[in-house]
């Protein structure tokens, strides 16, 4: 009867720490409301946003995790919507929620605040936050955030003019993605990676690369990617000199976007339709692009978006012959980026230089367009001896690594070669005491053979002696 009761009661107190535990997890799952904000905020950004604020009272009654959640979720809109400084403020806040809490969510809050300081050009900040995002991921042992840093930190990069470095993060990233699995990681590699070759003139691999996100982003049901990645596949067909490839996929893409009412999106398919339609000697139509896509540019919330506004607004005119007019903008676009303090070496400031000079040159102004220039030839040469530089110290540190490699492989063999020689003089050993062992043995039985042999021998004398005796008798 004891032992049924002692059963009983056992059964009671595992029912109840389970019921405890099912307790504490459902306490901590998202209500209904976020959860819904989570699986839809790519499909319906705005309506998502407005559900999530109308909810902003509730926030206080969430556990910690949860309301770093709802943080996340915002700044996740925010971007989504172009918003970069309130998603950068989003991002902060749902940092200082956790703490020193290591998570997922705290990767993808670090992932967040990087992206809001490189939309704003804030490359060394963002790759900061990008980096210790990887760090912590790796720490937790996931994989496909672990790998997701590594676009972003490849993205930084490439936007500092660094495109051999970033090449090779992310061909380490794509070859590393399929393990893991996810569809939106190989959607994401494929897609940054597209890019980049597309900036390096590597214009067909670009291509497939970038055909590949848009069907891994179609399986998703994600309309902003789709619609980034249209961009990009746009931007390369014009770059091959396809316009009437380039103009029918930006055309998609103002139709997607019209679609979902992605008012970001709708900028960036006007300014692409402007591009190609100056590129391809439609100056007028150009223009009519570019006024649609102004429309938008009060909703943007980027210091990079801004000044290349302009900056390609200066270009259309240059094609009109309208060198005046250019330069407006290309002041406009300068003080963008003195006003928000971007490098001199930056690749956007760079390319404003250089557009400067020969618009100074239109004019008529040349010492001036020769100053400009001689100041972007400095720049530029800086960068790239900068770059020579870092190519070289990354040589160096490969040799060294080499040089490393070479010598601990030749200490693996010397050690191994002296276990070698231990184990052979140990069975060296062995045998000899082996052989010692058998030579006792033998001079043993050899020793008691000889005993046995005199012993037998005096018994037989004394039998001899006693029969004699017997018989002298």
């Amino acid at each position: 009867m004891t032992k049924y009761i002692k059963f009983a009661l056992l059964c009671s107190v595992l029912w109840l720490q389970l019921a405890v535990a099912q307790t504490a997890e459902t306490a901590d799952e998202p209500p209904e409301w976020l959860a819904q904000v989570a699986a839809l905020q790519r499909q319906e950004p705005e309506a998502m946003l407005k559900l999530l604020l109308q909810h902003k009272d509730d926030v206080a009654s969430l556990s910690v995790h949860q309301q770093a959640n709802w943080y996340f979720q915002q700044a996740s809109l925010l971007d989504g919507l172009g918003r970069h400084q309130e998603q950068q403020q989003a991002a902060q806040q749902g940092l200082s929620i956790l703490g020193d809490e290591q998570s997922v969510l705290k990767v993808k809050l670090l992932y967040t605040l990087g992206f809001a300081l490189e939309m704003q050009a804030n490359y060394p900040l963002a790759l900061q936050y990008y980096q210790q995002g990887i760090a912590l991921a790796t720490l937790l042992e996931n994989d496909k955030q672990t790998l997701m840093g590594q676009i972003n930190h490849a993205a930084v990069l490439s936007a500092q003019n660094q495109q051999q470095q970033a090449l090779a993060l992310l061909k380490d990233t794509y070859q590393r993605a399929p393990a893991v699995n996810d569809t939106e990681l190989l959607a994401e590699v494929n897609a940054e990676l597209g890019l980049l070759y597309a900036s390096m003139a590597y214009e067909q691999e670009a291509i497939d690369l970038l055909s590949t996100a848009l069907q891994l982003y179609e399986q998703l049901g994600w309309q902003k990617e789709q619609i980034a990645v249209l961009f990009n596949l746009a931007r390369t067909y014009s770059y091959l000199e396809q316009y009437s490839l380039s103009l029918e996929t930006y055309n998609m893409m103002l139709q997607k976007s019209l679609q979902v009412q992605d008012n970001v999106n709708l900028y960036h398919a006007y300014l692409g339709l402007a591009i190609t339609s100056s590129e391809s000697g439609s100056g007028d139509a150009a223009l009519s692009y570019i006024a649609k896509a102004e429309h938008y540019l009060p909703l943007l919330q980027s210091t990079l978006h801004i000044s290349t506004h302009h900056y390609e607004k200066a270009k259309i005119y240059l094609n009109l012959k309208q060198a005046s007019m250019a330069m407006q903008q290309v002041i406009l676009a300068e003080r963008g980026l003195t006003d928000e303090g971007v490098e001199a070496d930056s690749p956007t400031r760079l390319n404003v230089w250089y557009l400067k000079a020969q618009l100074l040159a239109e004019l008529g102004e040349y010492e001036r367009a020769y100053r400009q220039l001689d100041d972007f030839v400095y720049v530029f040469e800086d960068v790239r001896n900068k770059e020579n530089e870092l190519a070289v110290e990354h040589l160096r540190i490969g040799f060294e690594h080499e040089r490393q490699v070479q010598q601990n492989r030749l200490l693996e063999q010397d050690n191994e070669l002296k276990t070698l020689r231990l184990q052979q003089a140990e069975r060296q050993r062995q045998v000899q005491l082996l052989w010692l062992a058998i030579l006792s043995c033998s001079t043993l039985v050899l020793l008691v053979l000889l005993l046995w042999q005199l012993t037998r021998q005096k018994h037989k004398l004394r039998v001899t002696t006693s029969d004699t005796l017997g018989q002298t008798g």
